[in-house]
């Protein structure tokens, strides 16, 4: 996995920058493929939120931080798959462990130093001699990883799963109603195992602080239940399906015998839209 290259002094600042986390609404426009309208109807109806929502007037400049950034990026490629914000929207919001995957797939964790430094905004950062992914060499095109990228897929036009693992079985998270139009997500989700032996989370624990055990912490912060009132303030919908719930069972049969098979790199989407954000490309 490890790479050995340079930046070069413009993406230096633009490294500097990111680390910052001021996206503006070109910055997504631009880097993450939505349009400035899908991205206004996103803030509306907030599947996501700025870092400046409460501000107003004359010259207001709206901004958003990296994990927004990124769930744009996400958005952007399940729409382009055919789906609508909402249903896109609440896909990425929902997806089990996302923010082990955000996370990972940045340069501040795979290609820097001191990512955490409190200074971060006047620092010039400084690069690993080897970086643990080769994602942001500007000497090398963006491609998709097979080993490591994490896939969306929709069986049957109706369950929506994700693959961790080459060769592994999909994991249901979730399924799409009126013809499409609605996605509810699925509680609890069975995919710790999968999530665990991931590439991203081995990635995830070489640059975890000493001590802290990554994937408990990801499923402490990602469980539904627990954001009850806010899920049900924007509108997002889960239900309870056990293992041996039968629309669960109907989920395994598709999966063993799809009719169709709709499939979106999401990983390969984040890393695409933060290099275009570096201008590597």
């Amino acid at each position: 996995m490890s790479a050995s290259y340079d930046f070069s002094m413009g993406m230096d600042e633009r490294l500097r920058e990111y680390r910052v986390e001021r996206f503006t609404d070109d910055d997504v426009a631009c880097c993450t493929g939505l349009s400035p309208r899908g991205w206004r109807e996103l803030i509306k109806f907030r599947v996501v939120r700025t870092i400046t929502e409460n501000e107003r007037g004359r010259g207001h400049v709206r901004l958003c931080d990296a994990l927004v950034f990124k769930r744009a990026a996400t958005i952007a490629a399940l729409n382009r798959a055919g789906f609508s914000l909402a249903v896109a929207g609440g896909i990425a919001f929902f997806l089990p462990f996302r923010t082990g995957l955000f996370d990972i797939c940045d340069p501040r964790n795979v290609s820097l130093k001191g990512a955490s430094d409190q200074s971060r905004e006047r620092a010039i950062p400084l690069r690993v001699r080897k970086a643990n992914a080769r994602w942001f060499n500007p000497k090398q095109p963006a491609k998709a990883e097979p080993k490591i990228d994490w896939l969306v897929q929709i069986h049957d036009r109706r369950f929506v799963c994700v693959i961790y693992q080459p060769a592994k079985e999909p994991v249901v998270f979730g399924d799409l109603r009126e013809e499409g139009a609605k996605f509810v997500a699925w509680v609890p989700h069975y995919a710790k195992v999968q999530f665990v032996r991931s590439a991203v989370a081995q990635l995830a624990m070489e640059w975890a602080p000493t001590g802290k055990r990554y994937p408990d912490a990801v499923l402490a912060w990602e469980d539904p239940t627990k954001s009850t009132s806010e899920l049900r303030s924007l509108g997002y919908e889960y239900e309870r399906h056990p293992l041996d719930d039968p629309l669960r069972r109907a989920a395994e049969t598709a999966i063993q015998n799809p009719l169709s098979i709709t499939t979106i790199n999401i990983s390969f989407a984040i890393r695409r839209a933060v290099r275009r954000y570096l201008d590597i490309e």
